[in-house]
Formats: structure tokens, C-alpha cells, sequence
């Protein structure tokens, strides 16, 4: 049964690194729904997280060839737990003077923080889960979602190991 995962990758921070590791996937037909990228703590590396929708079988060959790359120093497929993950949000909701209010204490609710307020908008921003995100995109639905742009999870194992 296909479920959704986050695979790490940690590579040498090389031009066109992320680029290679998509056109992997899509070579093989494997589906990516998210990847974020950034520096890490070692001079040199990028932290790549990728969010896959896959079957054991299909997560294993997926490990396997991204151990394939040249510039590719780790693969690990985070486990469903013992890992925290987090996405950002921004999300852009009509508001009106009457409405405001009630947006902001939503927000507050989920930890949201109010970016920008217009005459006739608000930009929020929330971090957490998957699971958040959706419920908060849901409540504000009914104020009316303008624009959504998220960044795609970032996740990390729990304790000292990578």
C-alpha cells in the first residue's frame, strides 16, 4: 500500500544537485510531492528532504538510487515516528473590518503569526504538521482563501543521531 514518507538526503552542495536527484525520480517514475533544500551545520553539504508517496518495495529502490549519485553522502527514510516534521505556510484571506478580529484569534488559536494586513486581505503565517495546515486552511475557507504557498516539510530525527 502506498503512503506518503519523507526520505533525507544529505549530498555535497554542488551546482545542479537537486536538479539530478528530480531527474532521477522522474527516470524512474517515482512520484516526489514535496522537497525542500538548505545548507547544513558541515561547510559544504545541502539537506535535501523529499516527500514521496511509495510503497516499501518502491521506498527501498528509491534509497537505493539516490545512493547511486556521486555527490550523494546519506539516504534515510524517516520513520513515522521519533522524527519531527514541519512545513511553513502563508496563507492570504479576505478580511473586511468586521472579520478581522475573529481571523486574528483563529490565527492565535494555531499559533499563527499575521504578516501583512490590507484594506481587504491578511497574510498569516503558520508552522506545523500537514495536519495543521490542512485544518487551518479549512477554517479560513469559509472567511475565503485568496493565495496558499507552503514550503514543503522539513524533518528531523529525534535525539543525537542524523
Amino acid at each position: 500500500m502506498s503512503k506518503e514518507h519523507q526520505v533525507l538526503v544529505i549530498a555535497k552542495n554542488t551546482a545542479g544537485i537537486g536538479t539530478r536527484i528530480l531527474a532521477l525520480f522522474n527516470r524512474r517514475g517515482f512520484n516526489v510531492t514535496k522537497m525542500t533544500s538548505g545548507i547544513t551545520n558541515e561547510p559544504g553539504y545541502a539537506r535535501i528532504t523529499l516527500t514521496v508517496e511509495a510503497d516499501d518495495r518502491v521506498l527501498d529502490q528509491i534509497q537505493k538510487q539516490i545512493y547511486k549519485l556521486i555527490d550523494v553522502v546519506k539516504v534515510k527514510i524517516f520513520p513515522e515516528d521519533n522524527v519531527v516534521c514541519r512545513e511553513l505556510m502563508l496563507i492570504k484571506v479576505k478580511a473586511t473590518a468586521a472579520t478581522r478580529s475573529q481571523i486574528v484569534q483563529i490565527a492565535d488559536v494555531y499559533r499563527g503569526n499575521v504578516l501583512d494586513i490590507s484594506p481587504t486581505s491578511m497574510i498569516i503565517e503558520v508552522i506545523g504538521s500537514v495536519e495543521k495546515l490542512r485544518g487551518f486552511i479549512q477554517i479560513m475557507e469559509t472567511y475565503g482563501v485568496l493565495e496558499i504557498a507552503k514550503t514543503g516539510i522539513t524533518a528531523m530525527s529525534r535525539g543525537e543521531k542524523i
